[in-house]
């Protein structure tokens, strides 16, 4: 493979820069972020991501060389953006337990994860869209599994609070398995959620609060129609007050005596079942 340049140094600018993505605060600074392994490279080709750079550890170059050429071919990645590194200096830069010696850096996708206040958000709605809400999802794999899901049982859009994991962050990432190249996202700031979802239901939406709060409905008795949607909480704390008081009805998942909850991720999945198995 005719790469650009080949780096064995741990204290090159390149390397720390690709460390600092690390970081969310640079994620934003930078406007990019970065993803390991062959897996997410695929994804990210199939889906068209245009990428800044792909490094590839020296022992894993040829390869890769047919992917990463397929990539320059598309017009994904520059030539130049090819860099190769030796054992040592990925070591420093990856975050996997068991690396594969890949990693792609790209451009944040501004056009497919909108930040939105809720009036924006309501106008950026088609009629019928399937969203799914949530409060306060902290855990950046509880994010990623979430979005995984939306993506493979047809949510068109995820709403989360400015408050949630970063959709970034490398776990988040990992967990999405490349659904984060697909999966529409809003963000909304905190504050707006219970106004958001307000103004969902002036607009014709029913909005189920996953919760066991109010004489809430057994989740398998709630017919769901066109637009109708749940909103998931916090890992620990569940949905805040003001957004539950902001929803149509609460909606509990029916488990056996003695089980305590659900983790959030896995809640998320029955909701998002229930959205999209009878439409």
């Amino acid at each position: 493979m005719n790469l650009y340049r080949t780096v064995t140094s741990r204290q090159n600018p390149f390397v720390k820069e690709l460390c600092a993505l690390s970081d969310k605060k640079k994620r934003r600074q930078t406007g990019s972020f970065r993803f390991d392994g062959v897996k997410l490279f695929e994804e990210a080709v199939k889906s068209n991501i245009s990428l800044l750079n792909i490094v590839i550890r020296e022992d894993v170059a040829e390869s890769l060389e047919p992917l990463c050429e397929y990539a320059v071919e598309c017009g994904l990645v520059e030539r130049e953006g090819i860099v190769c590194v030796s054992t040592e200096v990925f070591e420093k830069i990856s975050e996997e337990k068991s690396p594969e010696g890949v990693i792609c850096v790209a451009k944040m996708q501004d056009g497919l994860h909108k930040k939105l206040s809720a009036e924006e958000l309501l106008s950026e709605l088609s009629v019928g869209e399937k969203i799914l809400l949530a409060e306060s999802l902290r855990d950046p794999g509880n994010l990623g599994t979430v979005m995984r899901s939306c993506s493979a049982l047809g949510i068109d859009r995820l709403i989360l609070t400015d408050d949630c994991a970063d959709i970034y962050s490398p776990r988040t990432v990992r967990a999405a398995m490349g659904a984060l190249f697909k999966q529409k996202t809003v963000t909304v700031p905190l504050s707006q959620m219970p106004y958001a979802i307000e103004l969902l239901r002036k607009n014709g939406r029913r909005i189920y609060a996953a919760a066991l709060h109010r004489e809430a409905l057994n989740i398998d008795a709630i017919e769901m129609s066109a637009g109708d949607a749940f909103v998931i909480g916090n890992e620990g704390h569940g949905l805040s007050e003001e957004v539950i008081n902001a929803c149509t009805s609460c909606a509990i998942i029916p488990m056996s005596e003695g089980a305590e909850s659900l983790n959030a991720a896995a809640a998320a999945a029955i909701c998002i079942w229930e959205t999209v198995r009878k439409r």
